[in-house]
């Protein structure tokens, strides 16, 4: 018996016709779907839709017991569901039904026809990198693609004094935030501040700040087992930690400290992967321009 739990994005009009088709493959005798109880209510109001649900997911962030994770919608639902499975081995395969999708690199009418080789074994499935966040030292979470210390004010810089390893000094960054990435991230927030990108095979960190009032500070590139603790100073004594998109709010002068996790995720492909053609299908790298 497969049991699959279905992850999905609140903003699946648009693929009436391929979740009745999706739902469709995956009802068989050997397999037991999970969801929420929010999707469940969304596929009968919305899309007139009453699969067989083996039962509901918990609603809290609890780990989950099954086979598979199916993410359906884009990399933030993707991020969603990663979140699930951060401390288990449950592979998580990304179906794009979204707008760019890096995390979710196929789309679901590309993913309906190779279904079956879900059921078969004919998959391959790849490991990313995470990190573990730290506040004073107590945990707040793990990320797959980025931590982000970011200034509250819209008028005025913050300044983060950054430290790597065993507390050596790297730089005071007086800017308007700054953020720390795995590979798989590089695509991510860093991307828009003009960080290189990685390819996830890398097991490195990247240090990328947002609009440093200096010409000099670049994003720095670091080996994966270095730690870097930052400490925020702002003019109204708090600053905004943001964990893969999920934003909370902390006064200045404690120390955020951001650590390799133990910790992998396990990304599913159906089909080959190649993150180069990945990078020429949603970034058009490459693209011929005098044509």
């Amino acid at each position: 018996m497969y049991r699959i739990a279905l992850i999905a994005s609140q903003y699946l009009t648009a693929h009436a016709e391929h979740l009745r088709e999706l739902l469709s493959a995956l009802d068989r005798p050997d397999v037991a779907l999970y969801c929420d109880h929010a999707f469940q209510a969304e596929l009968a109001e919305e899309f007139h839709l009453t699969p067989r649900f083996a039962g509901a997911l918990p609603s809290d962030m609890s780990p989950l017991d099954v086979d598979f994770v199916l993410s359906l919608g884009g990399d933030g639902t993707f991020l969603r569901a990663a979140r699930r499975v951060f401390a288990s081995e449950i592979p998580v395969l990304g179906l794009n039904m979204g707008r760019l999708g890096f995390l979710t690199d196929m789309g679901i009418e590309e993913a309906l026809p190779l279904l079956p080789r879900l059921f078969s074994g004919e998959y391959t499935t790849e490991r990313r990198m995470l990190l573990s966040v730290d506040v004073d030292g107590v945990h707040q979470g793990e990320i797959l693609n980025d931590v982000a210390l970011l200034k509250r004010e819209t008028g005025s810089m913050i300044a983060i004094r950054t430290l790597l390893g065993e507390g050596d000094h790297l730089a005071n960054y007086e800017c308007d935030g700054l953020i720390v990435s795995t590979p798989s991230g590089s695509t991510a927030y860093s991307l828009s501040a003009y960080g290189p990108l990685m390819m996830p095979q890398c097991r490195n960190m990247l240090l990328t700040p947002i609009a440093p009032h200096s010409l000099t500070m670049r994003p720095l590139v670091l080996p994966e087992d270095l730690a870097v603790e930052m400490t925020v100073t702002a003019r109204n004594n708090t600053f905004l930690l943001v964990l893969d998109g999920q934003t909370k709010i902390f006064p200045t002068g404690v120390k955020v400290r951001v650590t390799k996790s133990p910790n992998q995720l396990r990304v599913l492909h159906l089909r080959p992967y190649c993150f180069a053609d990945t990078l020429r299908r949603k970034l058009l790298w490459g693209a011929p321009v005098r044509e």
